[in-house]
């Protein structure tokens, strides 16, 4: 099926194992999107995954730290993590959403 309603997909937290990030995911053969939000104080802990990844902030605000960078991001700003890059993120305002966009392979940290 080419054509996805965010709204008609299953609303589920992403990676239980080191996320809180909860929403819709669209996953091809090669590539996966998905919007999701985070409260306030919770995120992702530090993991890696062979995929190279981007989030585009869409509201509220979020620090994410990439290897040994860090930096508070909001709305229409984008983080880029490369292929097994040790990244973390935590929301820092009560509903924070973002896009996420990576390969469908080699997204989850290898413990999961």
């Amino acid at each position: 099926m080419p054509f996805y309603k965010l709204a008609d997909l299953p609303h589920a937290v992403v990676a239980p194992g080191h996320s809180t990030a909860q929403g819709q995911t669209v996953t091809g053969k090669d590539l996966e999107i998905g919007v999701y939000s985070e409260p306030k104080g919770t995120g992702a802990k530090p993991h890696r995954h062979a995929s190279e990844q981007m989030m585009l902030v869409l509201s509220g605000r979020m620090r994410v730290r990439i290897e040994n960078e860090e930096r508070e991001i909001g709305p229409g700003e984008v983080a880029l993590i490369l292929g097994n890059q040790e990244h973390e993120q935590v929301a820092l305002d009560d509903d924070t959403r973002f896009v996420s966009f990576k390969s469908s392979t080699g997204t989850l940290p290898a413990d999961e």
